[in-house]
Formats: structure tokens, C-alpha cells, sequence
């Protein structure tokens, strides 16, 4: 346990105190037993940052996405094994079915819509895109970049088509199906999906990277998308330390809605991909560890687990110069 809280002692020794930098919290049986925040939450208004402070977790949020998707199954609203086509119809041009499985395990060989963004031309990086805009481009698509079912290929377009089928399926948002089933049940109040680029969000995180030819040495990240799904919530510490409570009390259980989560999902060839529905699992010095990690705009976000420790290690950051490191992360918490 030392050597991790070490591990942060030092990552905080490398930051000015008054530039960005990052919270961190060990998670032990139930009880915080390190907590550290570190730098500012905003450069401009000098807000220090704090357990309340809410990060854009980026692709951590599709943990999220795939409880609410196997929350319907789990009511019978869908099956795993489902071709989802035929609620999505922005799927039609590639001719194929496509199970539900596969999107969630991303398997589905639907291309990733970040490779479309960045090759059309005269797009601006920083030009918004939001949820109906990448609809409408997978739409376009009629290719899948390996066959189904056969490899693991990361692609964000699963988790926006999941989005959808959460919002037709359930009658409702994904940010308010995750706020009535995931969020409100654990009083989680400092959590939600940013459906609205204009809502207010309570002790909101900026972002920035060093610029030494900018005032004050810091360029500021102004987040363009406004994607739900794939990536999209918000978060402070003390909210996600009641997840990690939860988290730890559903693994022991089998009949939960996190082991319908973490249940394996081979492939045609029968290997079990690491990535299951919405977290990923590896084995570390005869240890499970599940996690998830996520990185846009200069946030960096990371919520890792060791359940046979009953041990949560979460670390988010609103700058490059305080990436989280999975490997160190890992060494330390199993020395």
C-alpha cells in the first residue's frame, strides 16, 4: 500500500502546485485510505481541485454505457445474441447482422468514426460533432474492417450506436436512464452524462497542456465533442468512490449486473478477448484486474480494480504531465 501512495507522493513532486494536475484515492474494504488532490481545477478562476471536482472521464464513461445496455437485457428487452440491426438502422448499408454482443465487446468490426473525422476535408480539429452527427456518418459506412465476431478491434462508433439502442429501447436518454438505474440509487448527485453542451455542470474540470509560449505557460483544451456513449460523463472522486463501493459489494455476488458485465464473450474461433462490456480484464501476478482508462483533451482518467484485495485505484488528471500508468499502477498496488 505504501508504494502506491508513494507512486502519487512522487507524481505530485514533478507538478507545480499551481498549474493542473490530478486527484487520486485508494479504495480498501470498503474505506478511502488515501486520498490526494493536486493542482487546479481552473487556471483562470484559481480553483484548487478537490474530491468535488467533476472530470470529463472521456472513454471511462463506457463502463457506464454497457450497465445500462445490460440492464436491458437483464430485463428481457434485448438478448446478447440479438442482431441489433433492427433497431439501428444506421447500420443497413453493410448487409449483415450485427449481435448486440459485438458491439459491446467491440467485435463488431464497425470502424472506429474518429478515422472519418480526422480525413475530411477542411475539418478543423476543434470543430464540434455531437451524437446524431456521428450517427449520420456511420450511416455512410458499409465496410467492416475485420468480420465480426472474429477480433477485438477498439471502436468508438460501438458505444454511440449502444447510446442509441439505450435511448430507443428504453424510451429515454442514455444520461437519464444512467441517472434513474446506475446513478440516483447510489445518491450519486456529482455524476452524469453531458447531453447538453450548455448545461451548467457544478465544479466543472478544465483541461490544459504546457505552452511555454502562451501566458502563463498553459494552452487550454476546448472540448469539441459532445458525444454521449462512447465517452461523455462527468465525474468528481467522492461520487466515483460510492461506484467502487458498490463495484466491490456486486462482485461478490454473483447474480449481479456487474457480472453480467464481466462474463466472458469468445469469439468465433473460441478465445476470450480482455475486453468484455465495457471493462476490461488481466491477470497480473495471479491477480484479476479490471479496469477501464480513458484520455481526451488533455483529461486522463484511469479506475482500476483488484477484487481479490477488495482494493479500488482511481487516478483522473486534467493534463498530460500526470498520466496515469497502468503497469506502475499495477506493480505497486500488488508489491
Amino acid at each position: 500500500m505504501q508504494r502506491l501512495a508513494d507512486h502519487f507522493t512522487q507524481l505530485q513532486s514533478t507538478l507545480p502546485p499551481d498549474g493542473p494536475g490530478f486527484s487520486a484515492a485508494i479504495l480498501c474494504d470498503g474505506e478511502t485510505v488515501f486520498e490526494l488532490h493536486h493542482g487546479m481545477a481552473s487556471l483562470e478562476l484559481k480553483v484548487p481541485l478537490s474530491a468535488d471536482s467533476a472530470y470529463y472521464l472521456a472513454s471511462e464513461s463506457k463502463q457506464f454505457t454497457a450497465a445500462c445496455v445490460m440492464s436491458l437485457v437483464r430485463a428481457g428487452v434485448i438478448g446478447l445474441d440479438d442482431d441489433v440491426c433492427a433497431h439501428l438502422p444506421e447500420l443497413a448499408k453493410f448487409e449483415q447482422p450485427f449481435p448486440l454482443r459485438s458491439l459491446l465487446n467491440h467485435s463488431s468490426g464497425i470502424p472506429d468514426y474518429f478515422q472519418f473525422l480526422e480525413c475530411q476535408l477542411s475539418r478543423h480539429e476543434a470543430d464540434y460533432f455531437n451524437n446524431r452527427m456521428i450517427l449520420e456518418l456511420i450511416g455512410r459506412l458499409d465496410t467492416v474492417v475485420c468480420p465480426t465476431s472474429t477480433g477485438h478491434r477498439y471502436s468508438n462508433s460501438n458505444y454511440i450506436l449502444l447510446a442509441a439502442l439505450v435511448e430507443r429501447l428504453g424510451g429515454m436518454s442514455l444520461g437519464r436512464y444512467a441517472r434513474e438505474k446506475l446513478f440516483d440509487p447510489l445518491g450519486m448527485q456529482g455524476i452524469s452524462f453531458d447531453e447538453d453542451r450548455f448545461s451548467v455542470i457544478e465544479h466543472r474540470v478544465f483541461s490544459y497542456e504546457a505552452d511555454a509560449a502562451r501566458p502563463f505557460g498553459y494552452k487550454q483544451h476546448l472540448g469539441n465533442a459532445n458525444t454521449v456513449g462512447d465517452g461523455g460523463v462527468y465525474a468528481s472522486l467522492r461520487d466515483l468512490l460510492r461506484w467502487e463501493r458498490e463495484w466491490h459489494r456486486q462482485w461478490f455476488d454473483p447474480s449481479s449486473l456487474l457480472h453480467a458485465m464481466l462474463q466472458p464473450s469468445p469469439l468465433l474461433d473460441g478465445s476470450v478477448p480482455s475486453y468484455r462490456f465495457g471493462l476490461e480484464v488481466i491477470q497480473r501476478s495471479g491477480h484479476d484486474v479490471v479496469f477501464h482508462s480513458g484520455g481526451l483533451w488533455g483529461f486522463d482518467t484511469l479506475i482500476l480494480r483488484i477484487p481479490a484485495r477488495r482494493m479500488s485505484v482511481i487516478q483522473l488528471a486534467n493534463c498530460g504531465a500526470a498520466q496515469s500508468s497502468i503497469e506502475c499502477i499495477v506493480h505497486a498496488a500488488l508489491d
